[in-house]
């Protein structure tokens, strides 16, 4: 190897795939000859070039003969490289050489070098012409002369980051403006500015919505006419649904050409993007994009259609919602209007009044109400309860239920407050999002309803306060009684022994005042008795002792106590009596429960009058009747004269004397023993039935 070959292989050893093929080339055939007539400055900046990690490129020479690193090659995308190595600039880059040409003559010729940044320097690359943006710049190489051999390109394409900075940008701006686009002309509007400055990517658009049978209508046309826009309509509006996603569909028969389009080119492929509703299933409308013929279609441009259609369709759905939201407000605000109990709508946290329908108007006395604060409309509340309330609601979010709560409002506006008694509700509303913005009033005035309660509350108070008196009356009374009756018995006591002792020691004379005596003596001491068993009556202090008795028996006994009065007054008795009745109970109290009964028969009827006494069983209770044939009991007095001291009136010459306790004493006592008493008559003069029921008791198994 020679001294030339070992220097060159210095030079040009490594540098990858731009460097294998650097020393591939038969360069005798080139415009800078072969390599080893290659000036040092040449060799060294080659070599410089190769083994460079970033992108670099030198056109040398008066024929701008190219060199480049592997950093460079995906710039060169598709149809240039291999062929660029070793190619006079002119020829590689026809395309851009009115741009560019000038830039490096101010090199070579003048040496001075240049910086230029986010350039856009279209080039032809992978079968078209694209849009690329580059940041570089360019030196010049000097020969060992000082001539300029040559201009050095340290470049950096941009394209990627310059493309998504302007689609981020349009996003923006878009965003801004359908921000306040709160109708459709204006969702359009917004759509049809953007679009209009953002060419560069979507050279034209079509607008379609879907209508109520479910087609989809086109509604606006961006950056073509309406015969292109019609053609475009034809070729894809009956397969929309089908290509929205990520397909293109070719125009080949009918490309869509721009007057005063930044390209020339026409366009030839569109992209079909669905504005989404609330329901992924369902498409509000749909966007078709012409695509730029100077861009490829890769996931990013893809992407940046999708988010364009995202935007628009996010901006048809809020506007969609916040529509529905109005419809739905105005018709529960006219159902709340005609609601059949009072209700107000309340918003925000100083609780402003959205709605007051009439009943609540009326209710609380105030005629206009909207607009205001619950504090303003209710001054006289501001220090109540209800503001507190209210507050609490907003802030938590619970609801508020009542169903008896006071306010003492003005409702007449003349300053007099009254107490207004209510079943209140408060409902929360919540936005989408699930935050309170206001809240829901319900009232039911119940202010009549608690007054009579009020009302009824003070009655019954008074009732019972009467009754505690009535109880104490009562009681008065029948201590009183009780203290009568032994009042009464001590004096009794020594008379009645006094007119025995009298008969026993054969006292001479006065015999007939002396029977009169005795006679009434014997009365009084009747009613004592009688006044005696009413108090231990009342009071609960009788006793009972019970037996197995035989009813026989308790008649014959009754009958001996109340002879002397029958016999008097020459009555006829008759008794008819079922063998064998017996019951448990005081045979004591039992005779004197019959002996009452026949003792009024016998005051109450005429002298030579009739009294049966009848007892049978039936269904296990003993049937006692006592039927006389006296003066009867009026049917108004029938209700009351089983009571204490329950009497009919009389004429002072048919006078029977007593008390009237005879039969209320009766009819405890047999209350007492389990049973009924009841009376009976047909009026006046025509007789009185007393009917006694008992308990009947099995009779004893007989002896053997």
């Amino acid at each position: 190897m020679n001294s030339t070959a070992v220097s060159l292989s210095s030079f040009f050893n490594g540098g990858g795939v731009a460097g294998a093929l650097v020393r591939s080339i038969d360069w005798t055939k080139t415009d800078v000859g072969p390599m080893y007539d290659w000036s040092e400055s040449l060799k060294t900046t080659v070599s410089t070039v190769l083994h460079s990690r970033h992108p670099m490129f030198l056109w040398w020479g008066p024929h701008l003969v190219q060199f480049y690193n592997d950093a460079y090659l995906p710039s060169f995308g598709q149809g240039k490289h291999p062929a660029a190595m070793g190619q006079r600039g002119g020829h590689c880059w026809q395309e851009i050489w009115p741009v560019i040409s000038p830039q490096i003559d101010d090199v070579m010729q003048r040496a001075t070098s240049s910086w230029h940044e986010d350039h856009l320097v279209p080039i032809f690359r992978n079968g078209h012409l694209e849009e690329v943006y580059w940041t570089y710049g360019y030196s010049p190489v000097f020969e060992s002369s000082g001539a300029v051999g040559g201009t050095l390109v340290v470049c950096t394409e941009t394209t990627a980051r310059v493309i998504s900075d302007r689609r981020l940008s349009t996003l923006r701006l878009l965003a801004e403006r359908l921000a306040h686009a709160m109708v459709p002309s204006a969702v359009l509007g917004a759509v049809t500015d953007m679009l209009t400055d953002a060419d560069a990517d979507v050279p034209f658009a079509l607008v379609y919505e879907v209508t109520a049978a479910g087609r989809p209508r086109l509604v606006r046309s961006v950056g073509v006419g309406v015969e292109a826009g019609m053609s475009i309509d034809g070729a894809v509006g009956d397969c929309l649904d089908q290509l929205a996603g990520d397909s293109t569909v070719q125009l080949l028969s009918q490309p869509i050409e721009r007057t005063g389009y930044r390209w020339s080119e026409p366009v030839d492929e569109v992209f079909v993007a669905r504005i989404a509703s609330h329901d992924p299933r369902t498409a509000l409308g749909y966007l078709v994009f012409g695509l730029s013929p100077r861009l490829p279609f890769d996931d990013s441009y893809r992407e940046y259609l999708r988010q364009l259609a995202d935007c628009i369709g996010q901006t048809v759905a809020r506007n969609e919602a916040v529509h529905l939201h109005a419809v739905l407000e105005n018709e529960r605000n006219s159902l709340l209007e005609q609601a059949p109990v009072a209700t107000a709508v309340l918003l925000g946290p100083d609780h402003i009044f959205l709605l007051a329908n009439p009943l609540y108007r009326k209710m609380v006395g105030r005629a206009d109400l909207v607009g205001k604060s619950y504090r303003q409309a209710f001054p006289e509340l501001v220090d109540t309860l209800v503001p507190t309330l209210l507050d609490r609601v907003y802030r938590t979010g619970e609801p508020f239920v009542t169903n008896e709560m006071v306010a003492r409002l003005d409702r007449d506006g003349t300053g007099r407050l009254e107490d207004c008694f209510f079943k209140f509700n408060l409902e929360p509303m919540r936005n989408a999002a699930g935050d309170v913005y206001g809240m829901m009033a319900v009232a039911v005035e119940i202010t009549a309803i608690v007054q009579a309660r009020q009302v009824v509350e003070k009655a019954h108070q008074e009732r019972e306060e009467l009754l505690r008196e009535l109880e104490r009356a009562s009681r008065t009374k029948d201590e009183f009684l009780a203290m009568l009756g032994h009042e009464l018995r001590s004096p009794l006591a020594p008379i009645v022994t006094a007119l025995q002792l009298m008969r026993l020691r054969g006292v001479q004379g006065g015999e007939k005042e002396r029977a009169v005596i005795e006679r009434q003596v014997k009365h009084i001491v009747r009613l004592v008795e009688d006044l005696v068993d009413v108090s231990r009556i009342t009071r609960g202090a009788i006793q009972l002792t019970i037996d197995r008795v035989s009813l026989n028996d308790v008649i014959a006994k009754a009958i001996e106590m109340v002879s002397p009065l029958i016999e008097a007054r020459q009555h006829r008795l008759t008794v008819d009596v079922e063998d064998n009745l017996t019951l448990d109970g005081d045979a004591g109290r039992l005779s004197q429960v019959i002996a009452n009964v026949l003792t009024n028969a016998a005051k109450y009827t005429d002298p030579k009058g009739d009294i049966a006494i009848r007892a049978d069983s039936r269904d296990g209770a003993i049937r006692l009747t006592v039927r006389d044939t006296g003066v009867g009991i009026d049917p108004a007095m029938l209700r009351r004269v089983l009571e204490p001291f329950a009497q009919e009136h009389q004429a002072s010459d048919r006078s029977r004397g007593g008390l009237g306790l005879g039969l209320a004493v009766v009819s405890s006592l047999v209350a007492a023993h389990g049973g009924t008493v009841a009376l009976h008559s047909e009026g006046w003069g025509r007789g009185t039935e007393c009917v006694i029921c008992l308990p009947c008791s099995p009779p004893p198994p007989e002896a053997p």
